[in-house]
Parts: C-alpha cells; sequence; structure tokens
C-alpha cells in the first residue's frame, strides 16, 4: 500500500487555486488512472510527490486526486481522475509525455526500477552540454520522461 494512501482526505476549500489571481498560469494536467494505490505509490513514494487533495464529485461520478511537489500556488499539479463507472481507458495518439524534473536521475530511476517501473528509455543527452533524460511508464502505461535537473 502506498504511503500516500495514510495521509488521504477530502478537500475542505473549494477555491484551492486562489480567489485573487490577477494573471492566468499554468495549473494542472489532468490523466485518467485505473488504480489510484498504484498511481500514487508511482508518483509519490517514487518521485516524491505529495498528495494535495482528494475530490470525490458524486454528480459527475468521479474521484480525483490532486498531487504536486509543492503546493497549489506553486502551480505545476497532476491530477488523477477515476471516473466511477469506466473499468478501462486509452490514450489515443495525442498524449506525449508528463516530464518531471529530478536532481539524481541514477537515483531516480534505480528506485524506480526497485518498484518494478518500466524504464522505456535509458538516459542520454540530445544536445551537447544538456541534461540527460530518460523515459518511464507510469501504472496506466503513461510515459514520463525523467529530465535530471542538477548539472554536474
Amino acid at each position: 500500500m502506498s504511503q500516500a494512501s495514510a495521509t488521504i482526505k477530502a478537500s475542505t476549500n473549494n477555491w484551492v487555486w486562489g480567489a485573487d489571481a490577477t494573471r492566468p498560469r499554468f495549473l494542472h494536467t489532468m490523466i485518467r488512472v485505473r488504480d489510484f494505490d498504484a498511481s500514487l505509490r508511482f508518483y509519490v513514494d517514487g518521485l516524491g510527490m505529495k498528495v494535495l487533495d482528494r475530490f470525490d464529485i458524486e454528480a459527475r461520478r468521479v474521484t480525483a486526486f490532486f498531487i504536486g511537489f509543492g503546493g497549489y500556488e506553486d502551480g505545476g499539479c497532476l491530477e488523477l481522475t477515476h471516473l466511477w463507472d469506466v473499468d478501462a481507458y486509452t490514450h489515443g495518439t495525442g498524449y506525449g509525455h508528463i516530464a518531471i524534473g529530478v536532481p539524481d536521475l541514477p537515483g531516480a530511476l534505480a528506485k524506480l526500477e526497485a518498484m518494478g517501473v518500466e524504464v522505456t528509455q535509458r538516459p542520454v543527452k540530445y544536445f551537447a552540454d544538456a541534461p540527460h533524460l530518460a523515459f518511464v511508464k507510469d501504472p496506466d502505461g503513461y510515459s514520463v520522461e525523467l529530465i535530471q535537473t542538477r548539472k554536474g
């Protein structure tokens, strides 16, 4: 069971993105998942994100977890959504990947591989003096790019 499972609570704040914004900003990306525990194990336990909120919306028959590395004010959150009446999803041809910066790419890959995560592209540099990057698959088969964010 994911460490995150014990910390999940339903939100009581419906204005989590703020109520006094004066300019647009990136808020989140949503992906549909089959198994919250498996997804939280990957993103929270494996990559170090934290659960910000859980929303159960009965009128839409959907549950959503918002996760991120900081709080809502930091932007760049990921919404993991499961429709109550749907057992399977397809990715279609338009999905690319989620990119996550990690300070220690070899360490992140070792941790994920120990969890059974599939590495689809070993670390590679595409340009001179560029960071290494690698690709893995999350529990639902979504491609996740990991980019080294600490130089040296």
